[in-house]
């Protein structure tokens, strides 16, 4: 009886130890076997974008489903979940677009070959996309078309360099796109710096070389330019604007870029549009810098009763509104689709244009900072400079009780705009003392006061005439005279007077 029961329990045993080696089995993968990657990483049915050569692959995948089979999208996105449940890490399997989730340089991929279409979304989320270089016959931009569909959203495209080699006819030159077609949108994004360029009868622009969609809360900052300049239409945001039943519109969104054209037949060259057709095309709230090199207007050509009613303003006024008031009290738009504003836009200091923010870090507080390829910054007002002291630096003044200092100034502005001039009149009461009087102008660098000799530039000496002396401060260097503002303090070498304007 015993030894029967030692042969049951070595029995089991040997069952048991055969199904613990089947589980371990079953669950260490054979060799070569790999995870499956998760594409969706936040589950919004967005397909995550990290590397030059995922953004490059989304050509085969026009529709955002991310379900192509060409080698590129399969070697770009190893290990993809396929199938209809869950594909790409989507919820149910189904994608409804791509979203950058790093900053692009497509260095690597120079020259970039266009994407053909596009009619999914492209979700930015404040990331940039650096070294875009296309020098192709026929259309160029990011995209051939964003067509109806196609939603580009909080994408920045810093310093592209987009040429058509074409000197025929039936070229389109754009930024992002050559085309974008009724129903296509760009909205919340930029083209900062770089060139377009077109040759003959093109339509060239810093966004788009024709929109027939909609670019909402957007701006252009390129240079566009055209060598052979017959049939052209060219601006720094659209080349041309072509009205649509739903479309070709432009929201709350400028221009500050420069525009080289030369004469030639039938061209048709604007700061901001090169030319606009019928009463649908339409711009809003939209601006164009009249400070920078190009044609007179913003808008070269109207047809058809186009509603283009693009505002010219200098640079300076561009700058000065640092919130959404004045020219800008229409810009918190919606650029979701939600039907809500949105608060795209970050106002710095007086001397920036306006930029944009997102909210890349997904606190709630989306800021300039997080989006990506802007020269962000919050110009501060300038603290009090401490006053002269001239104790240590004057001692034959502390040392005779007779010359006793006052001083105090008053600022005059006359003229506006880059046209503006400040004078200064500083009034000191030095009783007895009738030595040379030093006037200092200084410098703020937004961290601390720098003299202007400091800087490499001389200031005169002022002698004392009665008891007044006046200084004006313009803009111009070469003269060593300088605008008195919120960059500048000018107080008295003897005594302390602090001037500030925001003038």
């Amino acid at each position: 009886m015993v030894s029967i029961t030692v042969i049951i329990s070595r029995a089991a045993l040997l069952v048991t130890f055969a199904l613990l080696a089947l589980a371990l089995l079953l669950a260490v993968p054979p060799a070569g076997a790999q995870t499956v990657v998760d594409y969706d990483g936040d589950d919004d049915g967005l397909i995550d974008l990290t590397t030059p050569a995922q953004f490059d692959a989304i050509r085969h995948d026009p529709n955002g489903n991310g379900d192509a089979t060409d080698t590129a999208y399969v070697n770009a996105f190893p290990n993809r979940q396929t199938g209809s449940t869950n594909r790409m890490g989507c919820p149910s399997g189904t994608c409804t677009g791509y979203e950058l989730r790093a900053d692009i340089d497509l260095s690597g991929h120079d020259p970039f070959t266009p994407i053909p279409s596009w009619a999914t979304t492209l979700r930015g989320n404040g990331h940039s996309i650096t070294n875009l270089n296309i020098s192709v016959a026929g259309y160029a931009g990011l995209f051939v078309t964003i067509a109806s569909g196609g939603f580009v959203r909080e994408v920045g495209l810093v310093a592209p360099a987009v040429r058509s080699t074409t000197t025929g006819s039936g070229q389109r030159v754009g930024g992002f796109a050559a085309t974008i077609e009724a129903g296509g949108q760009v909205y919340h994004s930029f083209v900062r710096g770089g060139t377009v360029q077109g040759e003959h009868s093109a339509e060239v622009g810093g966004i788009a070389g024709r929109n027939a969609g909609a670019i909402r809360a957007s701006y252009s900052t390129v240079t566009a330019n055209s060598n052979n300049r017959n049939g052209l239409r060219i601006g720094a945001l659209v080349g041309y604007l072509q009205g649509t039943s739903s479309g070709g519109r432009v929201v709350a969104s400028y221009s500050a870029g420069v525009v080289n054209v030369g004469t030639g037949n039938n061209v048709r060259p604007g700061r901001f549009i090169g030319s606009a057709s019928s009463p649908t095309a339409t711009a809003t709230n939209s601006y164009c810098d009249s400070t920078l090199t190009g044609p007179a207007n913003c808008v070269g050509e109207r047809t058809g009763n186009a509603a283009t009613a693009v505002t010219a303003l200098t640079s300076r006024e561009l700058q000065r509104p640092t919130g959404y008031e004045s020219i800008y009290a229409n810009w918190n738009v919606d650029t979701d689709g939600d039907s809500n504003p949105d608060d795209p836009w970050a106002f710095g200091g007086d001397r920036t244009y306006p930029l944009l923010k997102a909210d890349k870090d997904d606190d709630g507080t989306a800021t300039c900072e997080e989006f990506g390829g802007q020269p962000c910054y919050r110009e501060p007002v300038p603290p009090r400079p401490p006053p002269y002291n001239w104790r240590a630096d004057h001692p034959e003044i502390y040392q005779n009780a007779r010359y006793e200092i006052t001083a105090s100034c008053a600022v005059m502005t006359t003229g506006e705009g880059d046209d503006a001039v400040s004078t200064a009149t500083i009034t000191f009461d030095l009783a007895e003392y009738n030595r040379p009087i030093t006037l200092a102008l200084s410098r703020w660098d937004r961290t601390h006061f720098r003299s202007l000799p400091s800087l490499g530039i001389a200031m005169p000496e002022l002698r004392r005439e009665g008891q007044t002396a006046t200084v004006e401060v313009v803009t111009d260097p070469a003269r060593t005279r300088f605008r008195l503002d919120g960059q500048y303090g000018l107080n008295l070498v003897l005594g302390y007077a602090d001037c500030h304007t925001d003038d």
